[in-house]
């Protein structure tokens, strides 16, 4: 009786405002069969600071969080406070 453990990125979605927000899912395996899952949810804001994140969750962030979409984020939140 094998047990494995496989985690991926189940959803990716993209605010009007460049927040990402996304679902990490858990699988636990027991000889190919799936006996669990769990559900992660995280945001990542743009201009997030991502040296704790996964290639895959930085590769994504590169494509939604231009410089311009930065900025926008950045000039909404001064403006807000």
């Amino acid at each position: 009786m094998a047990l494995t453990e496989e985690m991926i990125l189940g959803h990716r979605d993209v605010l009007p405002d460049g927040q990402i927000q996304f679902r990490e899912d858990t699988i636990i395996k027991r000889d190919g069969e799936i006996i669990s899952t769990n559900f992660n949810r995280f945001t990542v804001f743009p201009g997030q600071n991502l040296d704790n994140r996964s290639d895959e969750v930085k590769a994504f962030c590169a494509l939604i969080h231009t410089p311009e979409v930065i900025e926008a984020y950045q000039a909404a939140e001064a403006a807000r406070e």
